[in-house]
């Protein structure tokens, strides 16, 4: 089952074993919260002292004589000292309860979410890559930094409020029976149909608030989709129409807030008047009481004050409830992300390997995105390690997913992909990962410093490697016109330079990566022709030893390949006269062979 369409109930109880590793912190904030009730209780018993035995003539009590000095009667400064001193350490106490207990709880919530958002994060790193992986991504960006804070407000602020506001309701209507039996059946009339209520709107309100919650994904979404493609806003004239359309989704929003707001808007009345009618009724009784001279002006107070402390308890599980709403909405969209399966998962026994050799192997494979026309059916393909590899196709045709492929980050629909003989999937994912240098058609760079960016697959490089793979893809020189070379910090996804530059220092970031194979998805896209045919040099040199595969458009790219594929209408053949370049021996024609 989803995290959607499940009970409140249900998402309370996944909330709290997504919490496990903080129980006992929980438990902490628990007992924390349960002792208020007790202090609150404690707080009007000075007063009854001293309306019924300073200001009163009412005979002073054991417990009181007990504590008194020998002779101290009512209405004498003892008592009121006594009772003065009483309010002041209950007070105190409070105080210091309520501090304490408030910034344990907010430490515990913060951490709460912190280790949440990055389970988060590290599953969708695992499950929103492939095609529509950018409004994945964009989906995924928003549950970790909107919807991850709901694990705090359901486990931290939703479970412990409502037990110990339950707590509170019962200690308080036990001492209001123990007090008084009929003030208690009066109270607890009231208390009941409360209650059952606030129960009953809970699942109506929740799904309203997944409603709202998802008109704010929306329109949260309009921003993160046209930022990172200002310039073409720009360059099309768009700037208002985009304007108009976050407007829209945001007025949307608005508007179903408002909505639900009302609703909890008339629930909280209509229980405000169901406590007030009770208070009424409670009031009565006590003026009847001190009339007939069977309740003390003390006695009065102390009820008053405890049906206060009574309604209380009632409003707020009302509040909280409805309040709780929004939270299970955002918890319903956060478990969904943590629930969706890994788009390439992990073995269950896995093979753990070294250094590859590099040779790649299809047997069998067919693709396709989910329920489109297969891009492969039965290929059957083998590349001996060493061997450098162009792959051209028209648009769409399924170059890159061939790639893709072979570094298992789509698993075929039909047969299998071999890695040395073994099929990826047997593979443990780490292992596999750094047998694959990348340079993609989309160059990504990362916020930190120049050097930082070419070392990203090895940290540990020394400078010297991180200049000599600089070299090798023509960086260098534009990196030493920097304003720190090296050290020069990039702005968030290196928009500070220009295409070429972006290209070129993605492809000193895979030259350094010493892996066995070397993918390269249009690697000079962005490369004027005479940088271009340089770096192709470098890249046959860098290739040598390595199985490469090239995806390109370029005519000057194939002259560094030994084979040249070609993708088109779900088949995969060497280019008739193309097949082995100039210099390539008989033992690897012999080797590569492909039957589409």
């Amino acid at each position: 089952m989803t995290a959607r369409g499940r009970t409140a109930f249900g998402l309370y109880a996944r909330a709290l074993r997504e919490a496990r590793p903080w129980w006992p912190h929980l438990s902490v904030v628990a007992v924390l919260g349960i002792l208020a009730t007790p202090l609150g209780l404690l707080l009007p018993i000075p007063f009854q002292i001293i309306l019924d035995h300073v200001v009163g003539s009412e005979p002073l009590p054991g417990i009181l004589r007990a504590v008194l000095p020998a002779g101290a009667e009512a209405g004498s400064d003892a008592v009121l000292w006594l009772a003065l001193g009483l309010g002041l350490g209950v007070a105190g106490l409070a105080l210091l309860h309520g501090t304490s207990e408030w910034l344990y709880r907010e430490w515990v919530g913060e951490g709460m979410v912190r280790v949440f958002r990055g389970r988060l994060f590290a599953r969708s790193l695992r499950v929103t890559h492939g095609r529509g992986a950018e409004e994945g991504a964009m989906d995924a960006a928003l549950r970790i930094s909107n919807d991850a804070p709901a694990l705090q407000w359901t486990a931290l602020y939703g479970i412990i409020p409502l037990l110990t506001s339950l707590v509170a309701l019962g200690l308080t209507l036990s001492v209001l029976l123990f007090i008084h039996p009929t003030v208690a059946a009066i109270a607890l009339a009231t208390s009941v149909p409360a209650v059952v209520l606030i129960h009953s709107q809970q699942r109506r309100m929740s799904d309203r608030w997944h409603r709202v919650r998802e008109l704010d994904a929306k329109a949260i979404s309009t921003v993160h989709e046209v930022l990172p493609a200002l310039r073409v806003v720009m360059a099309f004239g768009q700037e208002d129409r985009e304007v108009a359309r976050f407007s829209d989704r945001l007025g949307a929003s608005l508007r179903e807030r408002f909505r639900v707001l009302l609703s909890q808007g008339l629930l909280g009345a209509v229980l405000t008047l169901a406590t007030a009618a009770g208070t009424t009724a409670v009031l009565l009784l006590c003026v009847r009481g001190v009339q007939a001279g069977s309740l003390t002006v003390g006695e009065v107070t102390i009820i008053l004050a405890y049906v206060a402390q009574l309604t209380g308890p009632i409003q707020s599980i009302g509040q909280h409830l409805a309040s709780q709403q929004t939270a299970i909405a955002a918890a319903e969209r956060a478990f969904t992300l943590l629930d969706r399966t890994d788009s390439v998962p992990e073995p269950a026994n896995p093979v753990r390997i070294g250094r590859s050799q590099g040779t790649v192997t299809f047997q069998g494979v067919g693709f396709s995105y989910d329920d489109r026309a297969p891009l492969f059916a039965g290929l059957n393909l083998t590349v001996p390690a060493g061997i450098k590899v162009g792959i051209v196709g028209p648009t769409g045709s399924g170059k890159s997913s061939l790639v893709n492929l072979v570094m298992r980050l789509y698993d075929p629909t039909a047969g299998r992909v071999l890695l040395d003989g073994i099929d990826l999937r047997d593979i443990r994912l780490t292992d596999l990962r750094r047998q694959f240098a990348v340079v993609g058609q989309d160059t990504t760079l990362f916020q930190g410093t120049v050097a930082d960016n070419i070392a990203y697959g090895r940290p540990d490089a020394t400078m010297a490697e991180v200049v000599e793979a600089a070299e090798k893809a023509h960086a260098h020189d534009f990196i030493s016109r920097l304003p720190m070379g090296y050290a020069t910090s990039l702005g968030e996804g290196g928009l500070t330079l220009s295409g070429g530059e972006r290209q070129r220092l993605s492809l000193a970031r895979a030259l350094l990566l010493d892996a066995p194979v070397l993918i390269m998805d249009e690697p000079t896209s962005a490369l004027d022709l005479g940088t271009e045919a340089a770096i192709v040099r470098d890249v046959a040199r860098a290739a040598e030893g390595r199985t490469t595969f090239i995806v390109t458009h370029r005519p000057s790219i194939l002259q560094a390949v030994d084979v040249v594929l070609r993708v088109e209408d779900g088949t995969v053949s060497v280019i008739e006269g193309a097949a082995m370049q100039p210099g390539v021996n008989d033992d690897v024609a012999a080797r590569f062979r492909v039957v589409g």
